[in-house]
């Protein structure tokens, strides 16, 4: 098996000679995947999208395993089947899943510190296909009318088309056959022939043996064994299954099935004809509806891709087909080429530029000795080159010299050397070419050391073309590798928390500064030079924008690497200006530039409705900043300092009159140990609701409740009125009750009273 990977060592480019083209080293479309037609056209239907699309997953994953069962945890199995965890086990419960599915629960252990560990389920496919309860019912009815033996009735049914032996729909009742097991011919011939009995062993091995090519007959399978299958590459299953869905997979392969596809012997026919919709729409159990709202009124990606990339219907009205003129039919045009995936499309851009001529593999790199090197190895710019000689491959280069996003992964610039007065370093997806660009120890060192700004590398001296550009460039370099040794770094959570106290009406996104945001948002700091860096750094991504994206990477549970994913949709966005880069961009945006002060109540709710990752924990620890911002801080002694050794002086001061002490309502109470006073509290519940009703329901009727006092878990609430209380308590008791509750983390009942 061969991939395209990335420089490793010393060379550019390293690529298998197993492939002769860049299409064929992105798909590898030599690993391939099988869909039996009798799964497509009988189980399909029965099972339902969501569920056929978990067999066949493991089904997949089944020829990569060693064991008899596939050992893989819930998460990473609900992943490959592109669906959420909890779905994945309502259609592991769903009927007949059972007939190919066995899971064996893991064992609960306990481990050394007393904690009990459950092991990882394992899975027991089964790979070929059991009958259809509906064809077996069907089966059983049809083998006595042929001929009173079993075996001289099997022998009739073998020599009749295999789709003359289904029943009419899959889905049709089955008495005889109501469990979840797998049914074979063997099963339903013994049914079907319950008095009959081998007189011999010869005859018993005889029908033992029709029966197993029965099944085979019926299952679609050829008399050399091997299915009929309708042949993918794995490339579809892993990249575009999810963008698709699962019923718009199927339905492509189900139309893949009907055009012909022939490598060995040239032959290709991209073009089918259904009789009716109505075939189709009821092997993925959709109605037109469906069709009509997902296929022909089909939204347009905000990818780059189509629904008509894989399969559409040439005329919008129906035809003539050709081979059966009498009827009419509609015309589809199949993609038979998977195209490459978003994700993919940098890399097939460089291999497209760097690909040698007649496969031949790029050669490693050689200091300068005079050996010709192959043209296709060219320089990123002229101050890289120096001495050494020092190459990188086609896609690093650009006319300004400047480092592009689409270049292999690998470890960026490393010596010092290579840094010069502009401080030239490269991220982990821009590499160089030889093992001393790469010394990670030496980039290290090298980053750690703070360089004046007039100085020049000897090495790699700046030419007087691009001295302009240089100067341009060191005010945006200086931001991020020659910061001030001397000067303390503040940190973001000291930045929003000294912004809430200070001025808690400050937007979100201007709490810190733009380097902050690029240096503390993750663990790893988003590189200089990436697209992210370089957008927000000019100026082209407002302060908004970033804080925006930042937080919708932050929100989004599928994301390994957020600098680098932050980076992605900043060179998208610049692409595609007139697509939102995320979903929800409107309220991503609302949330950055929200006040601080808001958060506890508006920012709470609008990260509880599009974030997908710690809905109940605000990001940057605003819940623990919000309860430091607003805890009462003690108060200052205001008794001067005296020098040493002199007495405090007399001084007659007027008796004020002692003040009634303030009565103690339970408000400051902060229940739980929170860092949140049951006051606070209800404010963030009063901001909540005013983000989630509309203007004139929380003007009309909710604006001015206040909460009056608070004890043994039951805070009361003055409405104004009576007809305001009637509101409050009959329509939104329950979800302020909630709110206030998840607040405060522990169980709060809210009574609402009218009046004084």
């Amino acid at each position: 098996m061969s991939e395209a990977t990335p420089p490793i060592g010393d060379s550019v480019l390293e690529l298998s000679k197993a492939y002769s083209t860049p299409y064929s080293a992105v798909l590898r479309d030599d690993v391939v995947m099988g869909v039996p037609r009798y799964f497509l056209e009988r189980w399909l239907p029965l099972l339902g999208p969501d569920a056929a699309t978990v067999i066949n997953t493991l089904r997949q994953l089944d020829y990569r395993s060693h064991d008899d069962t596939i050992t893989i945890s819930g998460e990473a199995l609900a992943r490959q089947a592109a669906m959420s965890r909890r779905h994945l086990y309502t259609c592991l419960d769903a009927p007949w899943v059972s007939a190919f599915v066995r899971v064996q629960t893991g064992q609960r252990r306990q481990a050394e510190n007393g904690t009990i560990i459950q092991e990882t389920n394992r899975y027991a496919v089964r790979m070929d296909d059991p009958l259809v309860p509906a064809d077996a019912e069907h089966l059983c009815d049809l083998l006595p009318t042929l001929d009173p033996s079993p075996i001289a009735a099997a022998r009739q049914a073998l020599s009749m088309e295999p789709r003359q032996l289904w029943a009419k729909s899959p889905r049709d009742p089955a008495p005889r056959f109501p469990n979840g097991q797998a049914i074979t011919a063997r099963q339903v011939l013994q049914r079907a022939f319950q008095g009959w009995r081998a007189p011999d062993r010869a005859t018993q091995q005889e029908w033992a043996e029709v029966a197993e090519a029965l099944h085979r007959h019926l299952t679609l399978v050829r008399e050399d064994g091997r299915t009929s299958k309708v042949i993918v590459p794995q490339y579809f299953r892993t990249r575009w299954w999810a963008r698709l869905g699962h019923d718009l997979a199927w339905a492509y392969l189900w139309l893949r099935g009907a055009v012909y596809d022939n490598p060995a012997e040239g032959q290709r026919r991209d073009t089918c004809w259904l009789p009716a919709l109505d075939v189709l729409l009821t092997a993925i159990g959709r109605p037109r509806e469906w069709w009509r709202r997902n296929v022909e009124n089909a939204p347009a990606s905000g990818e780059g891709w189509a629904l008509a990339d894989f399969f559409c219907q040439l005329e919008t009205q129906k035809g003539r087909d050709p081979s059966h003129p009498q009827r009419v039919a509609r015309q589809f045009r199949v993609t038979l080429d998977i195209p490459v995936a978003p994700e993919d499309r940098a890399l097939y851009d460089t291999l497209l530029r760097t690909w040698p001529a007649q496969g031949i593999v790029l050669e490693e790199h050689a200091p300068n000795d005079g050996v010709t090197r192959p043209s296709l190895v060219v320089s990123a710019t002229s101050a890289h080159t120096g001495e050494e000689g020092v190459r990188h491959i086609r896609a690093h280069r650009n006319e300004q010299g400047l480092p592009q996003s689409n270049t292999p992964d690998i470890v960026g610039s490393a010596t010092s050397a290579h840094t010069g007065s502009r401080g030239v370093c490269h991220i982990r997806t821009q590499g160089s070419a030889t093992s001393v660009h790469r010394d990670q120890k030496n980039y290290t060192k090298a980053s750690s050391k703070k360089k004046p700004a007039s100085s020049n590398s000897s090495k790699h001296p700046i030419p007087a073309n691009q001295t302009a550009l240089a100067e341009g460039d060191t005010a945006v370099a200086a931001a991020a590798d020659s910061p001030e040794i001397d000067t303390p770094v503040k940190r973001l959570r000291e930045m929003l928390v000294e912004a809430l106290r200070a001025h808690p009406e400050t937007p979100f996104c201007n709490a810190a500064p733009v380097q902050v945001w690029l240096r503390d948002s993750w663990p790893m700091p988003v590189q200089p030079h990436t697209p992210a860096w370089m957008m927000a750094m000019t100026g082209r991504l407002s302060q908004r924008d970033l804080v925006a994206l930042i937080l919708a990477v932050c929100g989004d549970k599928t994301i390994e690497q957020p600098p680098r994913y932050l980076s992605w949709l900043v060179q998208r966005w610049q692409a595609l200006p007139d697509i939102p880069p995320v979903e929800h961009w409107d309220r991503w945006q609302m949330l950055a530039q929200l006040p601080l002060r808001n958060w506890m109540g508006q920012g709470r709710y609008l990260w509880r409705q599009i974030a997908q990752r710690n809905r109940d924990l605000l990001p940057f620890d605003m819940d623990l900043i919000l309860g430091e911002a607003f805890a009462t801080p003690p108060a200052a002694s205001t008794t001067p300092e005296l020098p040493a050794g002199q007495a405090p002086a007399v001084v007659a001061l007027p008796v004020a009159a002692p003040k009634s002490p303030a009565p103690d309502d339970g408000l400051d109470v902060r229940p739980g140990d929170g860092m949140l006073s049951m006051r606070d509290i209800w404010r963030a519940t009063m901001d909540q609701l005013h983000a989630q009703l509309n203007r004139a329901t929380y003007i009309g009727w909710v604006e001015g409740a206040q909460a009056v006092s608070y004890a043994d878990g039951v805070l009361t609430v003055r409405a104004r009125n009576a007809y305001a209380r009637a509101l409050l308590t009959q329509r939104l008791n329950q979800s302020i009750d909630q709110t206030v509750s998840a607040l405060a983390r522990i169980p709060i009942t809210v009574r609402f009273t009218a009046g004084a």
